[in-house]
């Protein structure tokens, strides 16, 4: 199994011997971050109650970045579970360029409704920053590591994978911003796709409300499952730094 064999800091020794190059990362050196909720509460007829959270964590240097994810969803109805799921990403990018990246991701899952028990993969590859203006940034990753996935009945698959990223961020106006994520990890066995589109608009200097519509899609699931899970979600967004 290859995450007993393959230790996870094999990406960051292998980033650390690159050579160290001048020249600044971004705009916002030091800690960033902002943590969000989100929950609905129903009673009557029906009893209902749905809560989401997510953070995500950055910490960026002159010629390194360092991010963590981290995001929690949980629903019921008439006092039954309709969904648990909880993620954890973690991503370290070594410039090489005033553009150009080299990544080390880590991913974990677990959706108790997907099929699978987990799903997990490490990854390494090159990232560049293809558009960069006051307004619009969009980053696009490629990449191949490695996936285990683990099914609700016990089978385990261990396999290949390429991965693709993209990431759009487009400022509407100055107190809006809209954002795009899409995440490919495909494999023999199994492709995921992940896209996240979601619209902040901006209520102070530390609040803002985000509105975001999630689809994950996996090729191969049990055959009482669906390919496809999509969630609306609409968090109060806090700017920790």
């Amino acid at each position: 199994m290859f995450f007993r064999t393959l230790s996870p800091y094999c990406i960051s020794l292998l980033l650390f011997t690159l050579p160290l190059q001048a020249g600044e990362w971004g705009d916002n050196e030091g800690w960033s971050g902002q943590a969000e909720l989100g929950a609905i509460l129903t009673s009557g007829n029906t009893d209902s109650d749905s809560f989401n959270a997510r953070t995500r964590i950055r910490h960026e240097q002159m010629l390194w970045r360092h991010t963590l994810q981290l995001e929690g969803h949980l629903a019921s109805e008439d006092g039954t579970t309709t969904k648990e799921r909880y993620l954890g990403a973690f991503q370290s990018d070594h410039k090489v360029s005033d553009r150009d990246y080299l990544f080390g991701a880590l991913r974990a899952e677990r959706d108790r409704f997907s099929g699978y028990e987990y799903q997990r993969s490490l990854a390494a590859g090159y990232g560049r920053r293809v558009v960069d203006s006051p307004r619009t940034r969009l980053n696009l990753e490629a990449g191949a590591g490695l996936r285990q996935d683990k099914l609700e009945d016990g089978r385990q698959e261990d396999e290949a994978i390429l991965r693709l990223v993209g990431a759009l961020d487009h400022r509407i106006g100055d107190n809006a911003r809209f954002t795009e994520d899409l995440l490919i990890q495909a494999g023999d066995d199994n492709t995921e796709i992940e896209s996240v589109a979601a619209l902040r608009m901006r209520i102070n200097a530390k609040f803002s409300m985000r509105l975001s519509l999630t689809v994950r899609h996996n090729t191969n699931v049990p055959e009482d499952r669906k390919n496809t899970d999509t969630t609306t979600a609409v968090n109060l967004v806090y700017d920790l730094w």
